[in-house]
């Protein structure tokens, strides 16, 4: 079969609502398109790159099912997930999975890092392509053909579609997940397309934090907090700045540099912003984008007690 690159939703700071939209919680794995003929079950990146050596579990489990044998060439569209809750998955440990190499390294985290291919699209089924149905059609196979298997694993399951947009969000910030796709129940599946028939809103922190450098050669601000009475370094940020921003930035900072290691300024904690990040990852803050300036904050106000949820209706 021929591999496909995924429909992409496009990032909004809104959900859309009205009868045209429906909703599924987004889970933070690595998006997988899994084509499964006779024999034979691939699983593809985003960027069209096989996963079967990272992930065998996930094969063996389609490549055993019977029942999903006799319905070849099926393809799934989805998410490869280590789920910590019905509505929560962790990135870190999608990460720690996909990083391994070693045969035996992998067989042994098939038990302590068990993953899950979540499906929330169902292209193909007996060779007969679904990609010019729209979704609504398409989600009904998709649950007409999970009655039909009944299927129960650890190993496979589907993400549920919701038709209310702030329960469906709720869901989310009860268990601190990532965020909501919202679509058009009429959308056809585009390959290789970001579309705006799909929409996608992060769940997103916001704190305010203090500048602590700026290094030349990526142009990212080091940013910092105040941490158990302790100035940390907290991560870096590039988005989100005006042109007139960043260059007012960059100025007052070589300005008042305390100095300067290879190619970062250094600056004393002073000068505070506001940033909205998805969640903090081996010390290091994830999808950083700053939002304004704090010139109201103290800089010993820039606490990690003091970040917030985004609120979103």
């Amino acid at each position: 079969m021929k591999w496909f690159k995924p429909m992409l939703p496009t990032l909004v700071t809104d959900l859309p609502t009205g009868n045209d939209w429906c909703y599924e919680v987004k889970y933070d794995g690595f998006r997988a398109t899994i084509y499964i003929e006779k024999n034979e079950t691939k699983i593809i990146s985003r960027n069209l790159n096989e996963l079967n050596p990272q992930f065998p579990e996930i094969v063996r489990y389609f490549q055993e099912n019977t029942e999903v044998q006799r319905l070849t060439p099926i393809i799934f569209d989805g998410e490869l997930c280590i789920l910590e809750t019905e509505n929560k998955a962790s990135f870190d440990k999608i990460q720690k999975r996909g990083r391994l190499k070693n045969s035996d390294k992998i067989n042994q985290a098939k038990n302590t890092l068990p993953v899950t291919f979540l499906a929330f699209d169902l292209l193909m089924v007996n060779g007969e392509s679904f990609t010019n149905k729209p979704l609504q059609e398409r989600q009904k196979h998709l649950n007409e053909l999970f009655n039909k298997l009944n299927i129960d694993s650890a190993h496979f399951n589907k993400v549920k579609t919701y038709t209310d947009a702030s329960l469906t969000w709720q869901l989310v910030k009860n268990e601190d997940g990532e965020g909501i796709v919202a679509k058009e129940i009429n959308s056809k599946w585009l390959a290789g397309k970001r579309s705006k028939q799909w929409l996608k809103i992060k769940n997103m922190l916001i704190g305010t934090f203090f500048i602590l450098g700026y290094d030349e050669s990526n142009s990212f601000f080091h940013i910092g907090c105040i941490d158990e009475d302790e100035v940390k370094m907290i991560g870096k940020v590039g988005q989100g700045f005006s042109k007139e921003e960043k260059e007012s930035l960059i100025s007052i900072i070589k300005k008042n540099s305390t100095g300067k290691k290879q190619s970062i300024y250094e600056v004393g904690p002073s000068i505070c912003i506001e940033v909205e990040f998805l969640e903090l990852s081996k010390n290091e803050l994830r999808h950083p984008k700053f939002r304004r300036f704090r010139l109201d904050k103290h800089w010993e106000e820039c606490t990690w007690a003091q970040i917030r949820r985004a609120t979103h209706n």
